[in-house]
């Protein structure tokens, strides 16, 4: 018996080990894989988080002339028809995803990426400050229910396509120094990264889909 339990305790360790214990290899490898995304989800956060305190802080003149980008005048908003909420969602969407695209053909465009999501970042902020600072718990209920999902959708996108333009910047600058010493074609991997912003672009029209279809269910039952 007393052979048994001391059996399972070291198979229970070593399944202890083998699930929570990370080598120094296996920490480069994940940052590695994972560390552009978790460098832009980061950016994408400070921004959320400076765009709330800004939003609280300033005025309401100031917040109604970044409406194209960002969700900032909510009477508009309502007054919309779905079709209207729609090609505003995903114009301003749109906007960003294209800057995100142009800088993923040039070979000094990741030093700008991070602006991009970071100002995305800080529209989300401003979106949720805006709400919860002029009508308080019942903006905040609002964000939750009609705005979070399609917003939750597209940060993702946005985030897959930063990294994805990263790699395609990171890829032209080299291959430019690699054609100048004599490298060869510097165009075979654009197609992939085409692909990529496909996807991503599906992405964001399935989250101004999402933030249509909740304004026009939910956003008449918030009497603001």
């Amino acid at each position: 018996m007393k052979g048994f339990i001391f059996s399972l305790k070291r198979k229970t360790d070593l399944i202890h080990n083998s699930r929570f214990s990370f080598s120094v290899q296996d920490i480069k490898y994940y940052i590695k894989r994972y560390g552009v995304y978790a460098a832009f989800i980061f950016v994408l956060i400070v921004g959320l988080a400076c765009g709330t305190v800004y939003a609280i802080s300033t005025d309401s003149q100031m917040l109604s002339s970044l409406d194209f980008l960002f969700f900032t005048n909510l009477d508009a908003r309502l007054s919309q028809n779905v079709i209207s909420t729609f090609c505003a969602c995903f114009a301003s969407d749109f906007v960003f995803l294209f800057s995100i695209f142009l800088l993923g053909l040039t070979p000094w465009g990741i030093p700008v990426m991070p602006f991009v999501v970071l100002l995305r970042g800080f529209g989300t902020g401003i979106t949720a400050g805006y709400l919860f600072s002029v009508h308080s718990v019942k903006g905040i209920v609002f964000y939750l229910f009609v705005l979070l999902p399609g917003t939750f959708l597209f940060c993702l996108a946005l985030i897959l396509f930063a990294a994805a333009a990263f790699y395609s910047s990171r890829t032209i600058f080299f291959r430019i120094i690699a054609d100048k010493n004599g490298g060869g074609s510097s165009h075979g991997y654009i197609s992939d990264f085409l692909s990529r912003g496909v996807s991503c672009l599906i992405l964001a029209f399935l989250s101004a889909v999402l933030d249509a279809a909740l304004w026009g269910v939910f956003a008449g039952n918030f009497n603001f």
